[in-house]
């Protein structure tokens, strides 16, 4: 079974006007975020969810923030943008980079090969005529795999730092404290469904529709 994973969109487009960081300025950055935003809300076709507005929120640009944060996404901004996959055209180096902003086990360059992680550690070194080959090493064994190009990179390393299991996916959690939030979960879900018929949403839902129908 090879490494790699098949859960990874690889091959995927990107969007060629989405900024990198770090960022120019602010009118960049606030771009950033509101394609994030976009991307977030065509990836829910629930209506949308709840919890959806509430990342939209968390993600909302600040309107105070000092000019040196505009430079960067945030902590919680990169890890929504690999947990979701979001297509900005990142090249190894600006991902590279700004992962070296938030995580101490950022992909570094030795000037041979890229090399991050530790047990397992990887290494990708650029093969003649294009792409990648990537080495896996854990205690002494080693696997071999082949990417064909730079945007497989980035996808192995977004799959690589991106947020798979948070709590409760994956984690050890008390049956009773489910049971005892269930009650306000379900009035919230019933206010819910009634909010999502307003137009704001509702509307929201058709369009969303036909573009991901390629109307």
């Amino acid at each position: 079974m090879s490494f790699l994973g098949d859960t990874v969109p690889w091959g995927s487009p990107t969007v060629a006007d989405i900024p990198l960081p770090p960022f120019a300025d602010e009118a960049e950055h606030r771009r950033y975020l509101r394609a994030l935003q976009l991307h977030i809300a065509l990836l829910d076709d629930a209506g949308p969810a709840l919890p959806t507005i509430a990342l939209g929120a968390l993600l909302e640009p600040a309107r105070s923030a000092p000019k040196s944060a505009w430079r960067w996404p945030s902590a919680a901004a990169l890890s929504a943008s690999l947990s979701t996959w979001f297509p900005a055209p990142w090249t190894p180096e600006a991902l590279a980079e700004t992962l070296e902003r938030v995580n101490n086990d950022a992909p570094g360059n030795t000037g041979v090969a890229w090399r991050w992680g530790g047990d397992p550690d990887f290494s990708a070194r650029p093969k003649d005529g294009g792409g990648w080959e990537i080495t896996r090493h854990e205690r002494g064994a080693l696997e071999y795999e082949s990417l064909r190009d730079d945007r497989d990179l980035v996808l192995f390393w977004m799959g690589y730092y991106r947020a798979r299991f948070v709590f409760p996916l994956g984690w050890r959690y008390e049956d009773e404290d489910v049971r005892a939030m269930a009650p306000a979960t379900r009035a919230v879900l019933a206010a819910d469904a009634r909010d999502a018929e307003y137009a704001y949403r509702s509307s929201w839902r058709s369009k969303r529709a036909g573009f991901l129908a390629g109307d």
